[in-house]
């Protein structure tokens, strides 16, 4: 967690100034008017930093604060549902009111500014219920915009191995990515075998869209972002598209790319193995006909 309150930032000052214009306040018990000789001076500096310090962070400053506050209340809410979707799915919009209210209900404490966030119009402003909402629907909205953009970039290319990898001589790669997102997945094969393999861990893989820039130190795009809203399912498809001839097995899937697998693989039990499905024992002994003959559900608790 970061302490604001430790932190060399203009944010860290307002908030500090804040806290200041609080603590001369509670000595004046709370009074507006003022008795001792100084007392005005004192609240009147007091005020004036505080507003100061504030106007130093700017618009882009606070909606940033917020944007992270609103951000990590929704991450929480995420977390307590048991949803692997991203914070900002459309699926939030039937349950508005209530993200809204517990984000509400949390603003600030994250961060440790929960008790001037009143004291900060800016901010105040911000992480109102009405600021809150507005926010969460804008950004549901972008991302929509995102995850809509239909342009896939494809690139094939030989296996790039090093000496310990000389078993896998031969490889192939094809990478797709989503240029809108920066969202990508290796698809990796032997022209000689029947099986492949998926990657789409972004880090490990470069992009190859020739416009986008990224830090090398964090080149991977924020993929759960954009989880639930489809990206995936065309990169996926769009893999199996360009290589026919070739089934996808699902040696080790991460619990958010599991429902991506078990939806392909309900699309195609044949091309796509899923540790979901009862076949997965068997899967790769299954021809086109016997895959369609097989039974294909969902693993329980007396399967195991």
């Amino acid at each position: 967690m970061t302490d604001l309150r430790q932190a060399a930032d203009p944010v860290a000052d307002a908030v500090a100034a804040a806290r200041a214009e609080q603590t001369t306040l509670a000595a004046l018990d709370g009074r507006r008017w003022f008795t001792a000789p100084g007392e005005w001076m004192e609240y009147a500096t007091a005020r004036m930093g505080r507003r100061a310090s504030s106007a130093l962070v700017g618009r882009a400053g606070w909606d940033q604060v917020a944007a992270r506050d609103i951000g990590g209340g929704l991450d929480r809410y995420q977390v307590l549902h048991e949803s692997l979707r991203n914070p900002f799915h459309p699926g939030m919009l039937s349950v508005l009111d209530e993200v809204v209210a517990f984000v509400l209900e949390r603003r600030g404490v994250r961060d440790a500014y929960a008790d001037v966030v009143e004291t900060l119009p800016p901010l105040a402003e911000r992480l109102s219920a009405e600021g809150i909402e507005r926010y969460i629907r804008a950004e549901i909205a972008r991302r929509q915009a995102i995850a809509s953009d239909p342009v896939l970039l494809v690139h094939h290319q030989e296996a790039e191995l090093d000496t310990s990898q000389a078993h896998r001589a031969g490889e192939q790669w094809l990478t797709v990515q989503h240029p809108a997102s920066g969202l990508r997945a290796r698809f990796m094969y032997h022209p000689d075998k029947p099986e492949g393999r998926v990657y789409s861990r972004g880090y490990g893989i470069d992009s190859i869209d020739p416009t986008r820039v990224e830090d090398p130190e964090d080149r991977a795009p924020r993929w759960r972002e954009y989880t639930g809203l489809g990206i995936g399912t065309r990169i996926y498809l769009r893999g199996a598209q360009e290589l026919p001839g070739v089934r996808w097995g699902a040696t080790s899937v991460s619990a958010y790319a599991e429902p991506l697998r078990s939806k392909l693989h309900k699309l195609d039990p044949w091309r796509w193995r899923s540790r979901a499905c009862t076949c997965y024992a068997v899967w790769s002994e299954l021809t086109e006909r016997s895959s369609a003959e097989a039974s294909h559900r969902p693993v329980t608790s007396e399967d195991a």
